[in-house]
């Protein structure tokens, strides 16, 4: 079965500016983003560093990491199954069964390539990650999680679903439409869904 994971602690000295907004909210809007946009069975499970409520069918893992810090995002390689790691920020917007087909048929990590830097290298602002990859956190040992990912040998998820996963910031930007193609939105910087209330596809996607 497909895997959904994301993490969500409670800001640290370690939390910079923009990711103080999370709070299981997050976690419900990513829960029902795939749920509309999946026609596949999945489990949701957030990696988190206390006990939370939901009111979605939402399981938790501790995360093992004290205190917890962005290089957390390894800690869902351990789940050893298929899964899509997402940050909280995701948007879905349209179906993405094709992405879950890879995670469930394909044996190779698929990460991002930066979306205008040829020279920055793979980034996990979304992976995709099929069965017996827990190597790629039980070797690691707290580097960074984007230069650690970036050492594996990786497919590039833009080369697999040209078009398909975008960054708002520096691919779409406030009051521009959504390209036709386009299945998935990650939020990275300062700018999040929670604050783009003029832009009607985030209020219609993130609920």
């Amino acid at each position: 079965m497909l895997h959904v994971a994301a993490c969500l602690w409670d800001a640290t000295k370690a939390s910079q500016k923009f990711s103080l907004c999370y709070d299981e909210s997050w976690a419900e809007k990513l829960y029902r983003g795939f749920a509309r946009h999946l026609t596949m069975p999945f489990r949701f499970v957030l990696f988190t560093d206390r006990p939370r409520k939901f009111a979605e069918a939402i399981e938790q893992e501790p995360l093992e990491r004290k205190p917890p810090d962005y290089g957390c995002m390894i800690e869902p390689f351990r789940l050893n199954v298929p899964t899509i790691i997402v940050g909280l920020d995701t948007i879905l917007v349209r179906n993405i069964d094709h992405m879950a087909h890879y995670c469930l048929t394909q044996t190779r990590v698929a990460l991002p390539d930066h979306p205008t830097k040829a020279d920055y290298g793979y980034i996990n602002a979304v992976a995709f990650v099929p069965a017996g990859n827990r190597a790629v956190y039980d070797e690691w040992r707290g580097e960074n999680d984007m230069e650690w990912l970036r050492k594996r040998d990786v497919n590039d998820a833009l080369k697999l679903w040209p078009g398909q996963i975008l960054s708002f910031r520096l691919q779409i930007g406030k009051g521009k439409p959504l390209p036709d193609d386009v299945r998935i939105v990650y939020f990275h910087g300062e700018q999040k869904p929670h604050a783009l209330h003029n832009e009607r596809w985030v209020q219609k996607a993130w609920r």
